[in-house]
């Protein structure tokens, strides 16, 4: 059985993401996923392949169903 594995990569928050958090993900373009998984790998070079071209958008508050419409 195969089991799925995956990473996380964080760093210090940056522009408007540093308001809600002190860290941030790492995106990385698909091209640069074989070079952060080399064993001899640099991982600072590769942080700086990230991508930073991100839109940020405000969430929208949708409204909530009335309690009487929820049954338990």
């Amino acid at each position: 059985m195969q089991v799925p594995m995956f990473s996380v990569l964080t760093r210090e928050a940056a522009g408007t993401v540093k308001d809600i958090h002190d860290r941030m993900p790492v995106i990385l373009d698909k091209d640069n996923i074989l070079e952060w998984i080399r064993p001899n790998g640099d991982p600072s070079a590769i942080v700086e392949k990230a991508l930073s071209n991100m839109v940020f958008e405000r969430a929208v508050d949708y409204p909530r169903f009335p309690p009487e419409t929820i049954t338990a």
